[in-house]
Order: C-alpha cells, then sequence, then structure tokens
C-alpha cells in the first residue's frame, strides 16, 4: 500500500536513515578510531537535524492509534526511540566501534520494523484520516 500524509515523509526520511546505518556500520568495520569519531559526530548531526523531529511525529501518530497496535510494539518502538538516542548523542559508556555497530544495526532493524509492521498498521487504522496523517497534532478524538 503506498504511503499518504505524514507517512509517506516518514517513509522518505527511512531512507536517509539506513544510509546513516549504512555507514555506522561501515566505520565499525573499519576499526579506525579517527573514522568512527567523525561517523559519530555525523550521527549526532543526524540526530539533530532529523531524528528528533522524525521520532516526535512517529509518536504522534501511534499515539493516535495506539487501541490499534499492540503494547509490545508500542513499547518496541519506544525503547528503540531511547536506545537510539542514547547510541547517536548521549554519555555512552561503550567503545566507539561497538557503539557504531550497535547504532548501526539497530537503526536497520528498526526502520524495516516500522515500514513492514507499524506504518501499514497506522496506514490502515480508521482514526488516521487523511487529516491526522497529514497533521499529527490534530485529534478527532
Amino acid at each position: 500500500m503506498p504511503r499518504t500524509g505524514a507517512l509517506l515523509s516518514l517513509s522518505r526520511e527511512h531512507h536517509t536513515s539506513l544510509v546513516m546505518a549504512r555507514a555506522a556500520r561501515k566505520a565499525a568495520d573499519a576499526n579506525n578510531n579517527l573514522v568512527c569519531l567523525e561517523v559519530l559526530m555525523r550521527i549526532e548531526a543526524h540526530w539533530h537535524a532529523v531524528l528528533v523531529a522524525h521520532f516526535a511525529q512517529e509518536e504522534q501518530l501511534i499515539q493516535l492509534a495506539a487501541d490499534a497496535l499492540d503494547s509490545e510494539s508500542i513499547m518496541r518502538i519506544l525503547s528503540e526511540h531511547a536506545e537510539l538516542h542514547r547510541l547517536a548523542c548521549g554519555p555512552c559508556l561503550l567503545e566507539p566501534v561497538v557503539r557504531l555497530r550497535r547504532f548501526g544495526d539497530l537503526l536497520a532493524a528498526h526502520v524495516r520494523y516500522e515500514e513492514r509492521v507499524i506504518f501499514p498498521q497506522l496506514q490502515s487504522h480508521s482514526g488516521m484520516t487523511s487529516e491526522a496523517l497529514l497533521n499529527p497534532n490534530h485529534s478527532e478524538r
């Protein structure tokens, strides 16, 4: 099913996140501290430029359709958002290589889960009108 409204722009942003995940894994494979630090800086910039607003918008849409999503899926999305935030720009005790590997693997799996499981449910939810998908701050409830 083609994406509409807010889900369309979120899906497009998922592509840039998959590119970032690949860069993180590639840097981890290189095992070069300078490369790792450079990619960590790019990830933090990507977090502030894209992911903060992206995650907030997803969480608003999930709230609108919470009755149609299972609680396990909701908890998974929210906990992955929190972990990705810590890995992207929080204080982290992991070595840069391990941190990049975890970030890359988690972000790629997260995007795929949203695209394959969450977004189809959101799009088909009866409460997800065109207005709600275009403006997630609007609620008909």
